[in-house]
């Protein structure tokens, strides 16, 4: 949907610091250590070393017992599934939900959102997690304030573009990221922006459409900026309908994340002319009851 993408040109705010994925440190970043953005591997990365030791400081720790070979990504695993989203959306606070492997989780996270903001000055953790019942979503992270951006892209597009073959950039060998088909992309896009939806009524929440962000990422930005109440700054890096993209240390996400440089942005029209009939049915389909929540139109041009 734009996330990556998203998360990337927030970081070069000033002030913003996109860590990708964070839900995926633990598992992607700390135990298989693929490539950071910034191009090391996450336990090689002065940023993400860095991070580590401090948010070890804030919890106690040592280099013995640090948090990164602590298995939080077992208890992380253990909370964050999708037969735990009720008991999730009823939960208030989490050190008092009688649930050690949340506490544990979220008690880490909490130690690691301050130590980025210790370690690199940032007043905003810019977190592109893709599962809208992450802890920190629903307020359950201690000390963190979050605000939620509600990235909408039109779900036949997003059928298509899980269709696509992609190597991931961030490990060694011809690894692809996973494929679907439409049913699969269209039922998880429906339960996640209705999740997204039940969360808004405790999170301050903020709808982007795909198409605004591709069209006006500058307008998008400085919206976004003051819905955290911070400023934008000038965006220089952002003329012409391409934006200069320095390396972030991002964790997880599209491979996109690993890209630099002056990078194009427009809206990716492919899917319209080039998805089949039965795939643009069911994504419809499937969708039907939130595309006019979204003002997304029942019919597309083929």
């Amino acid at each position: 949907s734009g996330g990556t993408l998203l998360a990337g040109l927030m970081g070069q705010i000033p002030g913003f610091f996109s860590v990708g994925e964070l839900n995926r440190l633990w598992d992607s970043g700390l135990r298989s250590n693929f490539l950071c953005g910034c191009g090391e591997p996450v336990r090689d990365c002065p940023t993400w070393r860095a991070v580590i030791a401090r948010a070890d400081e804030l919890t106690g720790r040592d280099a013995a017992s640090s948090i990164a070979d602590a298995g939080i990504d077992r208890a992380q695993a253990a909370v964050v599934r999708w037969p735990n989203v009720p008991r999730l959306l009823r939960t208030r606070v989490s050190g008092r939900s009688g649930w050690p492997d949340l506490e544990r989780y979220t008690d880490a996270a909490a130690a690691v959102y301050r130590a980025i903001g210790d370690v690199t000055g940032a007043r905003v953790v810019v977190d592109s997690s893709r599962l809208p019942f992450e802890p920190v979503a629903l307020g359950l992270v201690p000390g963190v304030e979050a605000r939620i951006a509600h990235l909408v892209r039109d779900p036949r597009a997003v059928v298509y573009s899980w269709k696509r073959t992609k190597k991931m950039a961030d490990r060694d060998g011809d690894v692809e990221m996973d494929r679907f088909g439409a049913t699969y992309s269209t039922v998880s896009w429906t339960a996640r922006n209705l999740v997204v939806e039940a969360i808004g009524r405790r999170t301050e929440l903020r709808l982007v459409r795909y198409d605004d962000l591709a069209r006006d990422p500058a307008g998008t930005l400085r919206d976004l900026a003051a819905f955290v109440g911070e400023p934008a700054g000038d965006l220089a890096f952002i003329a012409d309908g391409s934006a200069e993209i320095r390396p972030t240390h991002s964790v997880g996400g599209n491979p996109v994340r690993m890209d630099t440089g002056r990078t194009t942005i427009q809206p990716d029209e492919e899917w319209r002319e080039r998805l089949g009939t039965r795939d643009r049915v069911v994504g419809t389909a499937l969708a039907l009851p939130l595309l006019p929540r979204y003002d997304l139109p029942v019919r597309t041009r083929p």
